[in-house]
């Protein structure tokens, strides 16, 4: 999985492949959007009501990359959502 959270410095990096992510001061390793992007399939799975919000506002036609990493995520292969609980 990718730790890549809103407004973090993870989300800017570009020159590596792997990089320190955090989330609530608890640091993660993760892929950069770079190499995310070159994968050949993405798979998000998004579970609960709850994210029906944050999943609206990730599909809108404009919005805040910073704020919604996942917006970032643009392979040059295949993107998959796999959906329970939500409406898209």
């Amino acid at each position: 999985t990718a730790s890549l959270f809103p407004h973090t410095d993870a989300l800017q990096i570009s020159d590596r492949l792997i990089t320190v992510g955090n989330k609530d001061g608890q640091p993660r390793l993760t892929f950069t959007v770079p190499l995310i992007n070159q994968a050949s399939c993405v798979i998000f799975l998004v579970a609960g009501a709850d994210k029906q919000v944050a999943l609206d506002r990730v599909f809108a036609e404009n919005g805040d990359e910073m704020k919604y990493p996942s917006r970032l995520i643009q392979p040059k292969g295949e993107l998959h959502w796999l959906l329970t609980d939500v409406n898209i």
